[in-house]
């Protein structure tokens, strides 16, 4: 379901995409005239008898790499924070391995897999990385002190998260002591002497009392606690900065050291955090300098120019989170100006460059990624062109501003981190990380667009399967989730290993996607269901049309809102032989109940209401109400601790499916959220996947 793209709880780094890429090495047919899509089901029809739930099958072309186990031992960059002169980055690695020799085990919940995080640093001469640290608990949140002789993180220490800081000399990590206080984000003041973070506070004596004498009954009102800005010495005690309700998401000190910009949000409600955003900078001592921001609206990074006197913020603007305005706060004054004006984009990171006479721009373009130059006075801005790589936000840069790390990708070479020359775009990639695909059968995707029956024009990424030949191969339609989203020409685990199972992916984006301006992303509003549907058949039409895609093995499967919109699917047309929903939105109502994030303003964006006082709007774009129609065989895939979208959901689909006689089996993986995370269950999960549309 809906998540903002880069909410200040992701995006808690030092800053914060994807691009134009090099020409698909199999054009398709441009525009090609699909017919109408096909037409909603015979309400009346009866379905055939269902046949029983198979026992699945092995992954096919199991000699084609990769397979799940791959898939689920890819090591994961979780971190990176690049050295104040540009010259070092650091990083955490996360390695899944299979102990081959494990035997099951009451005790072991993992079913032989262990996950190892550490913290590594390379160098940019030498690209020879060099382990930091060997201990059981994983750093996060991965800071250079500003005279790059050490790094900070956050580490589990005595069970409660806890500030390191590692000198890079030599020596064991030393924890900074914040009493009671577990620390969150958290950044160095300019010359070191201070560290500022952002914690709850601790509770009083009274509310644990209270918590106490009450058996820990929650009140909903004051269930989430908001966390606050407090400074510390080295040596010294917390100080408290801000006081209130509000929730400090992330802040930045100024170059002076004697401000902070902050952006808030009311409460620490997820939804609140997620949705309702304002802007303020602060003196150390906590009194509001200036107001950047009147409204609440989704906002992203914010930076300070190098000489301090300006902050620049990304937002929404008519948008409920895609970011697509960049504004330039003079703060001692109160002028602001939009540097973005009249550039129709989806802004995915951003860095003063230049001695802050530019800002460069990460802009999210259909398909990849683009850099962008632009005045920071506002003007004229310089194209620099696509990214031959995909880049991901966030945009972490030196203190110069001359550099900016990132994450890059291809869609046959693995994430590496990257630096970004800020002035020209250039790319160096630091680390290379293609040998952990080594083996893996290289795959080929184009850019495949067709027009819709009302003539619009929409795209999407086709991963050829190398089993595909010179006919029509079987087609996997595979949705992105969101809808705030969008599928791009990157790295993508789910397309290399579908492909290598004999699959053509079809990723489409349908009107609502990220990278194709606001009248694109806006379109869905009040359509949900209809309009995807509509987008996609389209879209698979223009495939079958084109010979790409073979009509009598079509497959059908999304995460999230790919969920969503695969419930809605085979509840309207019945070409698809076998479906898999993973956590999918099945009854939009109960969803705008449950979810942690999705009611609020996020339905009034999506729905245009809510479902008390526009019922029928929630109607109109409720899969629940087709699922009478539906005769695909269907696999529901669920996390059982999902609070995105909850296992209800899964439930619901699995239940009415078992009722209406239609072939469905349901999976539900104790411990995950809405993205999994351990390896036994990643790898079972691909490979129930892709033996479901095997056994079909």
């Amino acid at each position: 379901m809906r998540t903002p793209a880069r909410a200040w709880l992701l995006a808690s780094l030092v800053g914060c995409g994807t691009a134009p890429t090099t020409p698909p090495a199999h054009p398709s047919a441009m525009m090609t005239p699909a017919p109408a899509p096909p037409s909603f089901l015979d309400a009346s029809a009866e379905p055939p008898e269902p046949a029983p739930a198979p026992q699945l099958l092995e992954e096919s072309h199991s000699e084609t790499l990769p397979r799940a186990h791959h898939i689920a031992s890819l090591p994961e960059i979780r971190g990176f924070a690049l050295s104040p002169d540009g010259q070092q980055l650091a990083y955490v690695q996360r390695k899944p391995r299979l102990d081959p020799k494990a035997k099951p085990s009451d005790d072991d919940t993992l079913a032989g897999w262990t996950t190892e995080a550490q913290l590594w640093i390379v160098d940019r001469k030498t690209r020879v990385p060099r382990k930091l640290t060997h201990s059981t608990d994983a750093p996060t949140n991965l800071r250079w002190s500003p005279d790059g002789r050490a790094i900070a993180f956050v580490r589990a220490h005595k069970q409660r998260p806890a500030l390191h800081l590692l000198p890079l000399h030599g020596g064991e990590a030393e924890v900074v002591d914040l009493g009671d206080l577990m620390p969150e984000n958290y950044a160095f003041s300019p010359d070191g002497r201070f560290i500022a973070f952002t914690a709850p506070p601790s509770l009083t004596a009274a509310e644990k009392e209270a918590r106490w004498r009450n058996g820990g009954v929650i009140d909903e009102a004051t269930r989430f606690r908001s966390s606050q800005l407090w400074v510390v010495e080295r040596g010294g005690t917390p100080r408290q900065i801000t006081q209130g309700t509000a929730h400090v998401l992330g802040f930045r000190w100024s170059p002076s050291g004697q401000r902070f910009a902050l952006v808030t949000s009311p409460t620490s409600d997820p939804y609140d955090a997620s949705s309702h955003q304002t802007a303020r900078v602060i003196s150390t001592e906590g009194t509001t300098v200036r107001e950047l921001t009147k409204e609440s609206r989704p906002l992203g990074t914010l930076a300070w120019s190098p000489d301090g006197r300006h902050v620049a913020i990304e937002s929404g603007d008519k948008t409920f989170s895609m970011l697509n305005t960049l504004t330039v706060h003079e703060v001692d004054t109160g002028r602001a100006w939009n540097v973005t004006e009249g550039i129709d984009t989806t802004l995915a990171g951003f860095a003063w460059s230049d001695e802050g006479k530019h800002l460069t721009l990460l802009i999210s373009e259909r398909t990849g990624t683009k850099l962008v130059r632009v005045p920071a006075r506002g003007g004229r801005s310089t194209q620099l062109g696509a990214t031959s790589r995909l880049l991901e936000p966030p945009l972490l840069t030196d203190q110069a501003g001359r550099w900016a790390a990132v994450l890059s990708s291809t869609p046959n070479d693995y994430f590496a981190p990257t630096l970004v020359d800020l002035k020209t775009g250039a790319l160096d990639v630091v680390l290379p990380q293609g040998q952990h695909t080594d083996g893996w059968s290289p795959v080929k995707t184009e850019t495949f667009r067709w027009k819709t029956a009302d003539n619009v024009e929409i795209e999407g990424i086709l991963t050829v399967s190398p089993h595909a030949g010179t006919g029509s191969a079987p087609l996997l339609v595979a949705p992105h989730g969101g809808p705030d989203a969008v599928s791009q020409d990157r790295f993508d685990a789910f397309a290399r290993y579908f492909a290598a199972r004999g699959y053509s992916v079809f990723r489409p984006n349908y009107r609502g996607s990220f990278g194709y301006g606001h009248a694109f992303y806006a379109a869905n509003r009040g359509k949900l269901g209809a309009i995807e549907f509509t987008d996609i058949e389209s879209g698979v039409d223009a495939l079958i049309a084109a010979g790409r895609a073979d009509p009598q093995r079509l497959y059908y499967g999304g995460w999230s809102w790919g969920g969503y919109i695969t419930a809605w699917t085979i509840g309207h047309t019945r070409r698809y032989r076998a479906a898999v929903v993973g956590a999918g939105v099945i009854d939009v109502v109960s969803q705008y109940v449950l979810s942690d994030i999705n009611h609020g303003s996020a339905a009034e964006w999506e729905f245009l209401g809510n479902p008390w006082k526009q019922p029928e709007k929630f109607a109109d774009s409720n899969p629940l109400r087709f699922l009478h129609q539906v005769t695909t065989p269907t696999l529901v895939l669920h996390g059982e601790q999902d609070d995105r979208v909850p296992p209800v959901q899964g439930r619901a689909l699995y239940r009415a499916l078992v009722d209406i006689g239609c072939e469905t089996r349901l999976l539900t993986y104790p411990r995950e959220h809405h993205g999994f995370q351990e390896p036994a269950h990643r790898a079972h999960l691909w490979a129930t996947w892709s033996a479901w549309y095997a056994a079909h």
